[in-house]
């Protein structure tokens, strides 16, 4: 008798959950999206994409979100077609217990506007990834141009990753100085552009003031701007900024500068 009792209930219990869980797929079947929202971790004004222009794209996928139902909305196909922008860098799409749809993304962030000999540009961003020029969203960062022959890769993924370069290509060494005067805010206000010369070697253009200044390769990247930026902070501070026609960093340790020759008239 007691092994009946147990086997009716365990039979019960199956029934149950079977029925529990049909009723519950019906009610997710019958469930709609009460609202959909987009949310950027790293929302800037540098952004190259809003959260506004990835709402429109999913729109344009899938049509209206809020009001359709869940059960119609196919996550990972979502998730993808936003990857497939070359300004977003990651993308996580969930539902909420309460009927909503959330929408998680990282967004590039372009860290030097590339010209290359074609005058063909593209961006490298904060994680040495490249990417295209948005004519929407125009970026204001550090430009490096010069003796620069690679051009925009675009491989089959979102990610346009700054390994598909030879090492001998000059962004490698333009990437590294990008990124130290982009994390010092006198650089980045003070330095305007990186130029490659035709030997492959690095000269940097400031905002004010008419000398060169001179960095060679990328090797000790960031103790040369170091050296660099106290040196203008402590010494070009108390001259005239013109007083020398090209300041020197390719020595370790040693700021070289060369003062413009003046000539006297008869």
């Amino acid at each position: 008798m007691k092994k009946f009792l147990h086997i009716s209930f365990i039979a019960i219990l199956v029934a149950g959950t079977i029925i529990l869980l049909a009723f519950t797929d019906l009610e997710y079947q019958r469930k709609t999206c009460r609202s959909f929202r987009v949310d950027l971790f790293n929302a800037s004004e540098q952004a190259m994409i809003t959260s506004a222009e990835i709402t429109g794209l999913v729109i344009n996928k899938f049509g209206k979100i809020e009001g359709s139902p869940l059960a119609g909305v196919d996550l990972y196909q979502m998730e993808n077609t936003v990857l497939s922008s070359p300004y977003v860098s990651s993308c996580e799409v969930f539902q909420t217990m309460g009927g909503d749809l959330v929408l998680k993304a990282r967004v590039r962030e372009p860290l030097v506007r590339v010209f290359n000999q074609e005058n063909e540009q593209y961006y490298l961003d904060m994680t040495g990834c490249v990417m295209p020029v948005s004519n929407a969203h125009p970026s204001h960062v550090l430009i490096a141009s010069g003796f620069i022959t690679d051009k925009f890769v675009s491989l089959d993924k979102s990610e346009r990753s700054l390994n598909a370069y030879p090492d001998s290509s000059v962004l490698h060494m333009v990437f590294p100085v990008a990124y130290y005067i982009s994390k010092d805010d006198f650089l980045k206000s003070f330095i305007d552009q990186i130029y490659i010369t035709e030997r492959k070697e690095i000269e940097l253009v400031p905002k004010i003031g008419s000398q060169i200044i001179i960095f060679g390769d990328a090797t000790d990247a960031h103790e040369k701007l170091q050296n660099l930026k106290t040196f203008y902070q402590k010494i070009m501070s108390n001259i005239d900024w013109n007083t020398y026609k090209s300041i020197n960093l390719k020595y370790k340790n040693q700021v070289v500068c060369l003062k413009h020759i003046e000539y006297e008239q008869d």
